[in-house]
């Protein structure tokens, strides 16, 4: 097994990178494999690159399977590595390669009598990729996977070769052991790597979506004989890119550490689904009326939900925005409603 160790520049990154920002008193990394195929019973893994934040400084180390035998060694490396962190940040890692490198344990234990620790008994994984997949129609993404979203982010990079294609590259490499072959398969890693500390932007739209907006001012104005609720938020982080998104008649506009949000003004009352239950409330004339809308703070989760009977609806009237808490709630959960919806 081979080891490679580089530092990042801490100036390179520092705009895109907020994750020790919002995993604040944790230490954190990363990490992704490289491996000679989906299965793990008919493959293996050849590299293992990981992100750890040391002195105040990211290092990418990879962990290069360098004679096609080095899978045990570089699989325990890389639990002792992580002890003690508390969070492993990876993309699409909860799918694929933690339960990858699980099953490969198992099977080096039971072909080669190998017995190797779960490196992941004791952390906390966190998805990138899962992150981010809620906001993919509001960001205009074509697709999640992680080239897109540092183009989204303003990251370019080419690759000569993708993951697929670097099994047999590698292959050649461990037969020839060409240099050539060698420098492609781990800057191809050594990329998706860094990539990720960029990708840590992410964390802002995220922070965005579930109410974390700083000082927040608000009033009602008239557009075009229609009352609007004007939202003007500053964030206590910058968004490396502009936000413009609306769903009917609901808007967003996000630039650097400013957010401004519209929401139509409907005069009247209104049913409004919150996922309760039938023992929070009780029935009115006009529909079901639950009395404390604060108790439902931070369910954004309704929003995806249909109702299923009256006594998932909530009764608002103009009592709502005379009172400044239940508006910050409702625009909270706005914010979340639009960032998440797939109407465009």
């Amino acid at each position: 097994m081979e080891k490679i160790v580089e530092n990042v520049s801490s100036e390179k990154i520092k705009d895109f990178d907020l994750i020790p920002r919002f995993f604040e008193g944790k230490r954190v990394c990363m990490f992704d494999i490289e491996t000679t195929g989906l299965s793990p019973e008919y493959s293996f893994t050849y590299i293992i690159g990981v992100n750890l934040f040391v002195d105040g400084q990211w290092q990418i180390i990879q962990l290069f399977n360098d004679d096609g035998k080095s899978e045990p060694e570089m699989i325990e490396t890389f639990g002792k590595m992580i002890q003690g962190y508390d969070v492993l940040v990876e993309f699409n890692g909860d799918r694929f390669d933690i339960p990858y490198i699980q099953k490969r344990i198992h099977m080096i234990k039971r072909k080669l009598g190998i017995s190797i620790k779960d490196p992941f008994a004791d952390i906390i994984s966190f998805d990138l990729m899962k992150c981010i997949k809620p906001y993919k129609y509001a960001l205009g993404l074509p697709n999640i996977k992680q080239k897109t979203i540092e183009k989204y982010l303003g990251i370019d990079r080419v690759d000569m070769y993708n993951g697929g294609q670097l099994i047999d590259v590698y292959l050649e490499y461990l037969s020839m052991k060409s240099e050539r072959n060698k420098e492609l398969v781990l800057r191809h890693n050594r990329d998706d790597m860094e990539g990720m500390l960029y990708l840590g932007a992410v964390l802002g739209i995220d922070a965005i979506s579930k109410g974390f907006l700083g000082d927040i001012r608000y009033n009602v104005s008239n557009n075009e004989d229609s009352l609007v609720l004007d939202v003007n938020a500053m964030l206590d982080y910058c968004l490396i890119k502009p936000i413009f998104t609306s769903v009917e008649g609901s808007s967003i506009e996000a630039e650097g550490n400013r957010l401004r949000l519209k929401l139509p003004i409907y005069v009247g009352s209104l049913k409004y689904y919150y996922g309760t239950k039938e023992s929070d409330g009780f029935e009115v004339k006009d529909g079901y009326f639950v009395p404390s809308f604060v108790d439902y703070k931070g369910k954004c989760s309704v929003y995806r939900e249909m109702a299923r009977a009256k006594s998932g609806f909530i009764m608002l009237d103009d009592s709502f925005l005379g009172n400044e808490q239940l508006i910050y709630d409702y625009i909270s959960h706005a914010i979340c409603a639009i960032m998440h919806s797939t109407l465009r």
